[in-house]
């Protein structure tokens, strides 16, 4: 049985786990909870205090409205939800905190604590490991579930959901480096919690949920089946977010967890301990995407800043430092030569180092306040407003109504709640994605009117960009290629930025292969808003957008379908090509010719990249389209050969120029030897001498013994430069 047959194979188990509020049924205009699943019923759930921090429990629902957008809704249900497990406190401050139940004690309600310890410094990692400790003291209720997980490469689960607090103390000193650990990778990980996961459901299928006796216990094992098969969605969620956006934030392991903690119920809660979020600009649509999943998934994000007690001036000289970081990036990106293809640089997928956020602090305060928590910050005390993350699990106010907007557009949906009683306070989410469950691709708003532009018929054609896949060679059975977007941006809006010498745009781009079946065996988008000098706009609009992702595929047919969209004038472009992948590799392999526009440098601290135009500290940008260059000009040609393993004969190639089908001129490079991998990348540098104008057809002919390969590209060759 598969992980995502779990739910289905045991429902009276799922029903009974997922009631809010143990045997007692919730009112019917609250059972349905579609909000977790859809925007059709929206679930708030808020946690209303007096003026002197004490939980407020007797508001009645006339003391309320609600806005979304500045309209107000109807609620449908409105209750207050007693969390405490049975004998605890009715209050709690940080010298009492809350008195433990019995382990044998039934809680009433459950709470999900989520640990997740980002990359943290050695001072950081103190400080965090002592507040993560001190919560669990807090929070030391049979109730409360915790478990512990750790971001560095990817996501890696340190300990899974648990009531024993000696495991969880073990997994925080782990996460913070204090003790030898188990976890390495975060694919090892994965493979645990799954294992986990089966051995729960083959105890599932010897559970007879019709037997009184061992209805608890089935329960029980229900809700470990629940919490696995969250932490391994969630793990492998990360992983593909990570493929798709070709980053490394921490920003998508918390929208896998929030989006993955759909299926359970109970009152949820990230606390999230980090030295500061860097968005940039191309990183602000996955901030946005992690609140709304977040709200989604009644989730909500205590964010602690592990630099403990932060100055002003501290805070102020990293802003000048980040100012200055990103106008000398500005700077560099736009004086490294005069000619207008370089101004790709500023564009292509590396570009966000220049463009950090000013205060790392503020994402981490949008991140919990956004979601109806709370930021924990400037002091190395943090024992107190700990003590008020755990009150807050202490109870709440659920809150339903159906939005009278029924256009799921993808925008964001700002909610509001005011409340008409005095020196009270309301702590709740700030919105939602309006993203329509039909579109089930979607994984950020940008992408859902892409997606709808690649259903459209005819196809939409208004900007002009090019698409093509590049392949290389075979890579544990499936066949490795590079997808290069490029878009001219003299077709692209741009907006005055006002209060500034900037002029501001904004495009997407998405691209989904499928196979013949119309699966869909790879999804990639980017989102690319960005600002360049006035001055320099004319010069920036003779170039163009570059967008590459490089992935492996199966054997098999496919179709790639890209598209790119403006957002300043909403204007949207399809491209579809053939992708095909033959059976094994060849014995002898050659990838696509590809003729170089230019080469550029990585930009410092980039992440690794499986990418074969990426030569260690060096990128090769490709053209996509035709390729043009002056008769007197360097051709330079990128390729790399596969020699066949095992051949005595060394490999040689030549390449060859053809015009019209006939054969004009030849050169036999010599080729270096493989590397480590058995490959053999190589630049050709070539001067066509007595080629005159026209379009030519350049090809590589690979030979080893008996064995050929080739390859072949056009080429346009343009009257020499004056």
């Amino acid at each position: 049985m598969r992980a995502r047959d779990l739910l289905a194979a045991v429902p009276a188990l799922l029903i009974g786990f997922a009631r809010p509020i143990g045997a007692q049924d919730p009112p019917p205009e609250l059972q349905a909870q579609v909000f977790r699943v859809e925007a059709e019923v929206v679930m708030l759930d808020l946690v209303v205090r007096d003026k002197k921090g004490r939980t407020v429990r007797d508001l009645r629902p006339g003391e309320l409205q609600v806005f979304e957008d500045g309209v107000r809704q109807e609620p449908s249900g409105f209750r207050y939800v007693d969390t405490r497990a049975a004998g605890v406190t009715l209050e709690e401050t940080p010298e009492r905190p809350l008195a433990a139940a019995k382990p044998t004690d039934e809680s009433r309600h459950l709470n999900l604590v989520t640990l997740v310890f980002d990359h943290l410094g050695p001072n950081g990692r103190h400080i965090a490991r002592k507040a993560a400790l001190d919560f669990l003291d807090l929070a030391n209720r049979p109730d409360v579930f915790v478990s512990v997980f750790q971001v560095s490469e990817s996501l890696k689960l340190v300990q899974q959901f648990t009531i024993d607090r000696d495991l969880v103390r073990e997994g925080i000193m782990a996460a913070t480096g204090q003790m030898a650990t188990g976890y390495t990778p975060a694919t090892e990980s994965l493979v645990q919690a799954n294992r986990e996961a089966e051995e729960v459901k083959d105890i599932l299928q010897t559970v007879n949920v019709n037997s009184a006796e061992t209805a608890s216990n089935a329960a029980r094992v229900g809700r470990m089946a629940s919490m696995a098969e969250m932490a391994v969605n969630a793990l492998r969620l990360t992983e593909t977010l990570q493929r798709e956006q070709q980053g490394r934030s921490s920003l998508f392991a918390l929208l896998a967890l929030s989006r993955k903690q759909q299926i359970l119920a109970g009152r949820k809660t990230i606390l999230f301990f980090s030295e500061g979020l860097e968005t940039p600009p191309s990183l602000e649509h996955v901030l946005h995407a992690a609140i709304s999943e977040a709200n989604r998934a009644n989730v909500s994000v205590y964010a602690v800043d592990a630099r403990g007690l932060v100055t002003a001036n501290q805070l102020a000289a990293s802003r000048d430092m980040l100012v200055q970081a990103a106008m000398t990036g500005q700077r560099q990106q736009l004086l490294r030569g005069q000619v207008p293809t370089t101004r790709e640089e500023m564009l292509i997928a590396d570009n966000a180092e220049a463009a950090l956020r000013r205060d790392v602090q503020g994402a981490l305060r949008d991140l919990a306040e956004s979601t109806g928590g709370l930021l924990i910050a400037n002091t190395n005390d943090m024992r107190v407003s700990l003590a008020r993350a755990v009150g807050d699990l202490a109870g709440y106010y659920e809150l339903a109504y159906t939005p009278t907007n029924r256009d799921y557009d993808g925008r964001f949906r700002r909610i509001g709640v005011k409340v008409s009683r005095k020196d009270v306070t309301v702590q709740t989410r700030s919105g939602y994605f309006a993203v329509p469950t039909s579109e089930a691709g979607v994984t950020f708003p940008y992408e859902l009117d892409l997606l709808r532009a690649l259903r459209g018929e005819p196809a939409p054609r208004e900007l002009p960009f090019r698409t093509r896949a590049f392949h290389f060679g075979f890579e544990k059975g499936s066949l490795r290629h590079t997808v290069v977007i490029e878009m001219p941006l003299r077709g692209i809006a741009f907006e005055d930025d006002p209060g500034s010498r900037e002029d501001r745009a904004h495009f997407s781009f998405l691209g989904v292969l499928r196979s013949r079946s119309g699966f869909v065996a790879e999804k990639f988008s980017q989102d690319y808003p960005f600002s360049v000098p006035r001055d320099r706009l004319p010069a920036l609009r003779e170039g163009n957008a570059v967008f590459l992702r490089s992935f492996t595929l199966p054997p098999g047919q496919y179709s790639l379908e890209t598209a790119a969209m403006d957002q300043g004038s909403r204007k949207k472009s399809v491209d579809r090509c053939p992708v095909e992948v033959p059976e094994g590799p060849p014995a002898l392999g050659l990838s696509s010719l590809a003729v170089i526009k230019r080469v550029e440098p990585v930009a410092p601290g980039a992440l690794e990249s499986e990418d074969p135009f990426r030569l260690g500290g060096t990128r090769i940008v490709p053209y996509v389209g035709e390729a043009e260059i002056a008769a007197d000009g360097p051709l330079n040609l990128f390729l790399v050969a596969y020699p066949g393993p095992g051949l005595a004969a060394k490999p040689e190639l030549a390449i060859e120029f053809l015009r019209d089908g006939r054969l004009v001129a030849r050169s036999t490079p010599e080729l270096p030897a493989p590397d480590g991998r058995g490959r053999i990348p190589f630049v050709a540098s070539i001067r066509p001498t007595g080629l005159g104008p026209g379009l030519y057809q350049v090809r590589a002919l690979l030979r080893q013994g008996s064995l050929t390969a080739d390859e072949s590209t056009a080429l346009r060759v343009d009257a020499p430069r004056p």
